[in-house]
C-alpha cells in the first residue's frame, strides 16, 4: 500500500456531511463551504478570513496591526482581492486591503489529539505580484486533504506598498515579511479553533515566496513560530532576494511623486492614492533589466533580521527540517518569451527570431554587458568574462561544429539558472546542513508540456510543480497529459510525508538529508530516483570565481573572508561564509 493510500485510510471520518461549515474562532465566527475532493473526501473551504487591519490610511507603510474582532458570521466563500501591484495585466481588481488568509481543512476530526498538521502556503511573483485566488483551492485539496493536512495560503502586501524603503528608520521596508510572520502568528492562533496543531506547522513557498520562507527561518522574530520549510526556487542568498538596490529604486519613485527624501517622507507618501503611485510606476515593466530583476525586495535592516548575515542567522535560528527544491531548467521561464507573459526586453524573454539566430557571440555580449561588468569586477572584468564564456561556452560542449542556436540558447539559460536559483540554494542548503538542520533536496524534472517553447529544449522552468500541486501558473492552461496525474500523487506523497514526519521518504523510496559533504536529492518524475550533488558543475565554477575575484555574482556582494570548504568528500570545493562588505547597485 502506497503512503498516500494508507494516509488516507489514518483520518477515514464517521459521518460526512455537506454544508456551510462555521467555526469559532478568538475573532468571531467564520462560515465556509464544502469541497469534495476527487477522492471524495470532503474539505470545508474559508476564504477572505482578516489576519491584520487593512494597511491603509495612517496605516499604510507600518507594520500590520492584528486583526480586530468582527461582529456576527464573517462570510468566508469569496478570495480577497490581491494585493495592489503596478502592472496593468495583474493589477485590476488589486486593492491595498488584502491582508488576508484562507484555510481549507479536513471535515472530520483528526484522530490525534493534538489536531492535523498544517501547511501554510507562501505565493512568489518577485514581490510584485500574485494572490490566494491564483493557486485556488481544489486542487491543493485534493493532494492534501485526504491525508489529513490543513492548509492555509495568505497574502501580503507587494511592490512599494510592501517593501519601499529609505534606507533608515524612517522607512526601513521589509513590510511584506512583516506581513507573513503576523499572518503565522494568527494561525498559531488559530489552530485549535480549525482542529490543527499549532506544534506541527510547515511553511513553505516558491519563487519569491520560497525567498520569503527563507528569511522566515532564520529570523529571530519566527524562531517560534513554525517548525518546519519547504523552500521552492527562492532563497534569501539570491540577489533578487535581499539587495539595498531597493533603497535607491524607492526614493526615485518617491521623487517622482514629488516626495522629496527628508524627514516627512512617510506622511508624504501615505496622502498618494494608490492610484497616484500605480500611474507613475507604468511602462516600469515586470521585470528591472538587470541580474537583480525584483525592483522591490527584502532588505537587511536590522529589524526584521538582526544577525549580521545570513550564515550568522542561520547558526542562531531553531535547526528545522528543511525541503530545498529546483525544477531542473528553472531559466527557462525567462530565457524564452514563449511563455507569453510578458514582452521581450533587454535581458530576459528572447523573441523567436533572435533565439532562430542565438550564437557564441550572442552569449559573450550578454556575459561582458550584463554580467562581467567593471562595476562587479573592476579592472579584471575582461579577464573574469573570458572565465565566465569559456565555462558556459565551450566546458563539456560538443565540438564546435555541433554547436547551434538551441546549443547556445540553452547555455544562456542555463548561466541565468545558476546564478538566480541554483547556487543560493545549494549554498543554503549546505550551509543549514553544516549548522545541524534536517535539509533534504528534490529536483522537479517532469516537463509537462512541449509548449513552453516550439524549440526542442527539455526540462522543467521555474514554476513548473505548481501544475502538480495547485493546478495554476501558466502551466496550468496546457493540455493535461496522461502522466499528469501520475506526477502530481508523488509529489501528494513526498511533499505530504515531510509536512508530517519532517521526512520526505516515503514506503516506496527513502529520500537520505543532505550533509556537509554530500547533496543527495530526489529527481522528480515519473520514476523518481535518488541521485547526488545537483548542479554542481556550474555552482562549483561560481565558487571558485567568488573566491578568485572577490565578488559573488549569484548574491550580488563583495566578499572579503572565506570558511574552509564544507564539501572534502567526492567534491573538493564546497560553500564558504561571505562577510558582506558592500550591496553592489548592478
Amino acid at each position: 500500500m502506497s503512503f498516500f493510500a494508507a494516509g488516507w485510510l489514518l483520518f477515514l471520518p464517521l459521518v460526512v456531511t455537506c454544508g456551510t461549515p462555521e467555526v469559532k474562532t478568538p475573532l468571531g465566527n467564520v462560515q465556509g463551504f464544502d469541497y469534495q475532493t476527487k477522492s471524495g473526501r470532503i474539505a470545508e473551504i474559508f476564504l477572505g478570513i482578516p489576519f491584520a487591519k487593512p494597511p491603509i490610511d495612517d496605516l499604510r507603510f507600518e507594520k500590520p496591526v492584528p486583526a480586530s474582532p468582527w461582529k456576527g458570521t464573517l462570510n468566508a466563500t469569496k478570495f480577497p482581492r490581491p494585493c495592489a501591484v503596478h502592472e496593468p495585466i495583474f493589477a485590476i481588481g488589486s486593492s491595498e486591503d488584502c491582508l488576508y488568509m484562507s484555510i481549507f481543512r479536513p471535515k472530520w476530526k483528526s484522530r490525534d489529539p493534538k489536531g492535523f498538521p498544517i501547511l501554510i502556503w507562501i505565493h512568489g511573483g518577485s514581490w510584485m505580484m500574485g494572490s490566494t485566488e491564483q493557486y485556488g483551492y481544489k486542487r491543493v485539496s485534493d493532494n492534501f486533504i485526504p491525508q489529513g493536512i490543513i492548509v492555509v495560503s495568505i497574502q501580503y502586501r507587494l511592490g512599494p506598498w510592501g517593501f519601499f524603503t529609505s534606507g533608515d528608520s524612517r522607512m526601513p521596508g521589509n513590510l511584506g515579511l512583516w506581513d507573513q510572520y503576523t499572518a503565522i502568528k494568527q494561525v498559531n492562533k488559530f489552530a485549535p479553533f480549525f482542529g490543527g496543531d499549532k506544534n506541527r506547522i510547515t511553511v513553505m513557498g516558491q519563487s519569491a515566496g520560497s525567498a520569503s520562507v527563507s528569511w522566515l527561518s532564520i529570523s529571530e522574530r519566527a524562531h517560534k513560530l513554525f517548525q518546519q520549510t519547504i523552500e521552492i526556487s527562492g532563497s534569501a542568498f539570491a540577489v533578487w532576494a535581499s539587495s539595498d538596490e531597493t533603497i535607491d529604486t524607492s526614493l526615485k519613485l518617491a521623487a517622482s511623486l514629488d516626495c522629496p527624501d527628508t524627514k516627512d517622507l512617510k506622511k508624504c507618501m501615505k496622502n498618494l492614492t494608490q492610484e497616484d503611485i500605480q500611474d507613475q510606476m507604468l511602462g516600469m515593466g515586470i521585470f528591472k533589466q538587470n541580474l537583480n530583476f525584483a525592483f522591490f525586495n527584502p532588505r537587511m535592516d536590522g529589524d526584521f533580521l538582526k544577525a549580521k548575515s545570513f550564515e550568522e542567522a542561520i547558526k542562531n535560528a531553531p535547526k528545522r527540517p528543511t525541503l530545498i527544491g529546483n525544477t531542473n531548467k528553472e531559466s527557462l521561464f525567462w530565457s524564452a518569451e514563449q511563455l507569453g507573459l510578458v514582452p521581450a526586453d533587454e535581458i530576459y524573454n528572447r523573441a523567436d527570431d533572435e533565439i532562430e539566430e542565438y550564437s557564441r557571440e550572442k552569449l559573450e555580449y550578454f556575459i561582458r554587458k550584463c554580467v562581467a561588468t567593471k562595476e562587479r569586477f573592476g579592472s579584471r572584468a575582461a579577464e573574469a568574462g573570458d572565465e565566465i564564456i569559456s565555462h558556459f561556452a565551450d566546458c563539456k560542449a560538443p565540438p564546435p561544429k555541433e554547436r547551434d542556436n538551441l546549443f547556445y540558447f540553452d547555455r544562456f539559460t542555463d548561466l541565468l539558472s545558476s546564478i538566480h536559483f541554483e547556487t543560493p540554494q545549494i549554498r543554503e542548503a549546505l550551509n543549514k546542513a553544516a549548522a545541524g538542520y534536517p535539509t533534504f533536496y528534490e529536483v522537479f524534472s517532469y516537463q509537462k508540456s512541449k509548449e513552453i517553447t516550439e524549440y526542442k529544449i527539455d526540462g522543467a522552468p521555474h514554476g513548473a510543480e505548481l501544475d502538480a500541486l495547485f493546478h495554476s501558473f501558466v502551466y496550468a492552461g496546457f493540455d493535461e497529459t496522461k502522466d499528469d496525474p501520475k506526477i502530481q500523487k508523488i509529489m501528494a506523497e513526498i511533499f505530504a510525508a515531510f509536512i508530517r514526519t519532517g521526512n520526505p521518504s516515503t514506503s516506496s523510496l527513502t529520500i537520505p538529508p543532505v550533509t556537509p559533504k554530500l547533496i543527495p536529492y530526489v529527481d522528480i518524475n515519473l520514476q523518481p530516483k535518488i541521485k547526488e550533488n545537483p548542479f554542481f558543475h556550474n555552482y562549483l565554477f561560481w565558487e571558485r570565481m567568488t573566491k578568485k575575484y572577490g565578488y559573488d555574482v549569484s548574491s550580488g556582494t563583495k566578499v572579503t573572508k572565506f570558511s574552509k570548504p564544507l564539501l572534502r568528500r567526492r567534491v573538493q570545493r564546497g560553500p564558504r561564509v561571505l562577510k558582506r562588505r558592500t550591496s553592489s547597485s548592478v
